[in-house]
């Protein structure tokens, strides 16, 4: 037997390429210290995604941790679950030293769950020991507690924080954690109004309030519990259907109508931190917006269908530190949705799935997620989608870079042939529909860290290199200084954060030259003028190089996506087509291959991920990804715990046909938050618009067990081919790197590179214009045949750099179970 077969299998992700420190040995290729298991006790792993383990010998129990990994417990308590137990055993379960039986109960799978409190912060040893015919059993089990305030994974707290939990509607709290007592609120949904606040919703509701059927066949009041609180310093909101008239408010708060589903509701934007930031039970809540109110970091989420989820049945979740317009920083968007579903799980009760939602910064953290955090998300459903933060900020600087170049120089650079080194058409790349100046008004300065709107710092506390050198700085990487580490800055000599950009090498503009639509003088000129931002956000005239360093931790952590387990979890990408806004349009419609094409050469190739272009939102497609996830669940029921491909084969297995590629066009929102059966305050059932079953005039129709979806035109298209409406009606424009030849996939953050090719040029240039091409590049030009030059073959699963102790080097965590054997 290999080394490899004898590995768990969330190792097994990382023995291919990634031999980092006794890496493997962290894995659990051997038997894990007695501080995480116990004197004598053997450990095996939990599969991410099911919980279940390698077959048990006759007569051995398991004690694991359901709620989080038995590493990142939060708030001094745990759910607990004891496997293996037969009719004649008697349990009892110890939580340092104290026993905790009374808390276990048998369900009926044969497993007894407790939820374990009074947990101290730091190491908490979990003995369960099992009586009976098998005889005598012992599992040890250490699980680690973390203040709810966190850290867990990312490293210590970015200071200075601020603290608003009473713009938020809380009490006051104090910095730096900010923790204040929870709320709890009520809201009806009228027909007439929307959501409105219920003052004593024990008393009864307004009148006018409506009914809702869940997917679960229940009719109940369109009623809202909101609960409000502060984990991981964000601001939490959870939202569930309640029936509060029906009981007392001595009774216990039960989620009666829950139907075990999670709607996880990411926020958009990228921001550096330094702030709670802000929500408002609307996030939850969902329902028609105030127009009035709509800002840029909240614009798609009024699209996602939130409200119609809710009705539905779901919990509605949302966290101020999982919405990167406050805090763009993957691992804290990780570290917040577990701490998260560790709440509803101990809280609410079992979850069967969650599946996040939202756009842009929220589609780039349902990305991050499943490629790093494999079980987190059952399902993503993104939309207007990035990849990640160092891909996405490489095309904000290029194009800052081009069009400051455009403006400075003397040669006539045409809109056309701006559009043609910028990978742009002429629908895009005109002045109305320009994407390069929509990157630069939106994005450009949070390379500055003085400047960085959504910064979250005060005037006071932000940085000014001559006034304030040590303020809180206000560029992209300096909401991820744990991830990259600092460097003294070139001038005052302060520490400041690393940054992930590079542009040595790249020969802008290069497939525009080779088409003939720019001439060598002015592809040279270009090269040579570029220039690069200094790590104060200001041109220079030199290139911009990146710490190999910084480039290495990037891959090892999947800060770019597709080196990870991204290919287990189901994906409906919603290519809303959004190149052609006259604002802010930056959602290019190529991200969502960029993605694909990171999947296509790993196992699955692509197949876990659907691409649905046109004109749609997540209404339009949750009850086929709901399908997906039932057709998963049967599967993943009749299997035992396998590995990464083992999982991805099943989800592969479990794709309704409909879930393929699809070309979309209809109404926006023509299903929007309208549950399936939407019910007045008499029962009268309201017309939705107007609708069919299925979808008409197309060969291959597939019902959706009675959902009714909005009239559009709905076709199969096999995007590869490029020949579908599509293909043929929304033309799919590229990236300004693209253009100088670097692949679609869009992640390669640094290149490797080479000596000036002449075969790299279609025109037959001479020797001399072959030598001004190398005084340009001294150094040679980027190979994008090869991987990038700090690139890893798999990313860590499950990665974490320390809590408010940052790690020497990067761990993946496991899901440790301690496995007690038969005397």
């Amino acid at each position: 037997m290999s080394l490899e077969e004898t590995m768990p299998p969330n190792c097994r992700r990382l023995a291919a390429g990634v031999v980092l420190l006794g890496m493997l040995a962290a894995c659990g290729t051997s038997e894990p210290p007695d501080a995480a298991i116990g004197a004598g006790g053997r450990s095996v792993d939990a599969d991410f995604h099911t919980l279940k383990t390698p077959l048990r010998p006759e007569g051995a129990i398991d004690l694991l941790t359901v709620s989080t990994l038995p590493d990142a417990v939060t708030g001094g308590d745990v759910l607990m679950a004891v496997r293996g137990l037969d009719a004649s055993d008697t349990l009892r379960v110890h939580a340092n030293g104290r026993e905790v039986t009374q808390a276990f109960a048998q369900r009926d799978d044969g497993e007894w769950r407790g939820l374990v409190a009074g947990l101290s912060e730091g190491e908490n040893r979990i003995v369960a020991t099992a009586a009976g015919d098998a005889g005598s059993r012992r599992a040890e089990l250490v699980v680690i507690n973390h203040p709810v305030s966190g850290p867990i994974i990312s490293g210590p707290h970015q200071t200075p924080f601020n603290c608003r939990t009473e713009d938020n509607g809380l009490g006051p709290s104090t910095p730096p954690d900010c923790m204040a007592e929870p709320q709890v609120q009520w809201f009806a949904r009228l027909l007439s109004q929307g959501w409105v606040a219920v003052e004593d919703p024990f008393a009864g509701y307004p009148p006018g309030t409506m009914f809702t059927q869940t997917d679960e066949g229940k009719t109940v009041p369109y009623v809202a519990r909101v609960e409000t609180r502060v984990i991981n310093r964000g601001i939490a909101r959870f939202a569930v259907l309640d029936d509060p008239a029906a009981r007392t408010p001595e009774d216990a708060f039960e989620p009666a109508s829950w139907n075990g589903k999670v709607y996880y509701v990411y926020g958009e934007s990228c921001g550096h931190g330094y702030g709670q930031g802000s929500s408002s039970p609307d996030f939850v809540l969902g329902g028609f917006p105030d127009l009035t109110a709509v800002s840029a970091d909240a614009l798609l989420i009024n699209l996602a269908g939130v409200s119609d989820r809710l009705g539905s049945g779901d919990v509605t979740a949302h966290n101020t530190l999982s919405a990167y317009g406050n805090h763009c920083n993957p691992l804290i968007s990780i570290e917040t949705t577990m701490m998260m579903k560790e709440h509803i799980t101990e809280q609410y009760g079992a979850v069967k799935r969650v599946v996040g939602t939202n756009g842009s910064g929220a589609a780039l953290q349902q990305y991050n997620a499943a490629n790093n955090a494999p079980g987190l998300l059952s399902a993503g459903l993104p939309t207007a989608t990035f990849a990640d933060i160092p891909s996405t900020a490489m095309t904000v600087a290029d194009c800052g870079l081009l069009l400051a170049y455009y403006e400075r120089s003397d040669l006539n650079w045409t809109q056309r042939k701006q559009w043609s080194v910028n990978g742009h058409n002429a629908l895009s790349g005109n002045t109305l529909n320009a994407i390069c100046s929509s990157w630069q008004d939106a994005f450009l300065d949070r390379l500055d860290p003085t400047d960085g709107s959504g910064c979250g710092a005060t005037d006071e506390q932000r940085y000014h290199p001559v006034d304030n050198p040590t303020g809180a700085r206000c560029a992209i990487q300096d909401a991820n200084v744990n991830l990259f580490g600092t460097m003294p800055h070139p001038e005052h000599g302060a520490p400041v954060a690393r940054r992930p950009l590079d542009n040595t090498g790249v020969q802008y503009g290069l497939g525009a030259f080779n088409a003939g639509q720019i001439s060598f003088e002015e592809f040279l000129d270009l090269n040579r003028n570029i220039g690069g931002y200094d790590i104060d956000g200001n041109w220079q005239p030199e290139r911009m190089a990146m710490d190999p360093e910084v480039e290495r931790i990037t891959y090892l952590l999947g800060g770019v996506i597709g080196r990870g387990a991204l290919a287990e979890t189901p994906f409906i990408d919603i290519g809303a087509y959004l190149d052609l806004i006259p604002v802010a349009n930056i959602h290019e419609a190529v991200r969502p291959f960029t993605v694909r094409d990171r999947l296509r050469p790993r196992a699955g190739g692509g197949e876990t991920q659907s691409i649905f272009r046109g004109v749609l939102t997540q209404p339009d497609v949750y009850p086929l990804m709901d399908r997906w996830l039932d057709n998963l669940a049967v599967a993943e029921a009749a299997s035992g715990a396998g590995g990464p491909a083992e999982r991805i084969a099943r989800v592969i297995d479990a794709k309704p046909v409909m879930a393929e590629d699809r070309c979309s066009f209809g109404t926006i929102g023509g299903r929007l938050e309208l549950p399936g059966s939407l019910l007045g305050p008499l029962g009268l059932e309201l017309p939705l618009l107007p609708t069919l079953t299925g979808i008409i005039g197309l060969p291959g129709v597939e019902l959706l067990s009675g959902q009714a979806l909005s009239l559009r035109v709905d076709v199969p298209e096999n995007f590869d081919r490029g020949v579908g409406p599509c293909a043929i009606a929304l033309p799919i424009t590229a990236t300004p790197r693209m253009v100088a030849g670097m692949p679609r996939s869009g992640d390669i953050i640094r290149c490797q590179r080479k000596p000036v090719d002449p075969r790299d040029y279609d025109a037959d240039l001479t020797a001399e214009q072959l030598l001004e091409i190398e005084a340009i590049f001294p150094e040679g030009v980027c190979d994008y045949t090869r991987p990038a030059a700090g690139d890893t073959e798999d990313s860590l699963i499950w990665p974490s750099i320390g809590g408010r102790q940052p790690l020497p080097q990067p761990v993946s965590l496991r899901w440790r179970v301690a496995r007690g054997l038969a005397d």
